[in-house]
């Protein structure tokens, strides 16, 4: 059994790639998340809220609306990531 991805998981893998790429669109952010981790049946799930998504892709993009990304260190703007 697999646990499901975190959104310290998330955070984590985003600042390693700002780190390298100094920014990242949401759209690649979700494909190298699905791509990097072994995501759980839960992760895969559709999600409940926004049936057009998976669980994995609704915690992506709440890293935003949940504002628990370091600002310090990372901005958000028309769907990017970047390092500060």
């Amino acid at each position: 059994m697999r646990n499901e991805i975190s959104e310290k998981d998330l955070i984590d893998f985003l600042t390693a790639i700002l780190n390298v790429e100094g920014q990242i669109t949401l759209s690649d952010f979700k494909k190298r998340v699905r791509s990097s981790f072994n995501l759980s049946d839960y992760d895969l799930s559709v999600s409940k809220t926004r049936p057009n998504e998976s669980m994995y892709e609704q915690k992506c993009r709440n890293l935003n609306c949940h504002k628990n990304f370091p600002h310090n260190m990372i901005s958000y703007e028309n769907c990017v990531f970047k390092a500060r």
